[in-house]
């Protein structure tokens, strides 16, 4: 998993850095893990403005698909345990909407085999 981090003008301590790092993992072992680590990209963007209120951006690349969210909040760790929620919601939203599509596909599929042609509906 190749990780980017971009942090405009803001010095994070190691712990949060730490803590940053650890909920990604979280992620890629939750949801991610039919991908091999050097498939997915993760860019990471942490800014602070004047009234110390944290932006995080976070933006995941695997093949086919990209995940993106981004949150405001006044501490970090709140603002990053948010940010997973969301991710994994919409990865968990994209793994349903294909297995639905699949067992449509296969429904159709049992129709035409089943149903006569000389039938008058």
């Amino acid at each position: 998993m190749k990780i980017r981090e971009y942090f405009n003008e803001v010095e994070l301590s190691p712990e949060e850095r730490k803590y940053l790092i650890k909920k990604i993992d979280k992620i890629k072992k939750s949801a991610l893990n039919n991908f091999k680590s050097d498939e997915i990209l993760v860019e990471l963007r942490v800014n602070q403005d004047k009234k110390s209120e944290w932006t995080v951006k976070l933006n995941l690349d695997v093949p086919k698909d990209k995940f993106e969210a981004s949150k405001k909040g006044f501490n970090l760790t709140e603002v990053m345990d948010e940010l997973e929620e969301i991710i994994l919601q919409q990865i968990f939203r994209k793994k349903e909407k294909i297995k639905d599509l699949r067992e449509r596909g296969q429904r159709s599929l049992r129709k035409k085999r089943t149903i006569d042609e000389k039938a008058r509906f």
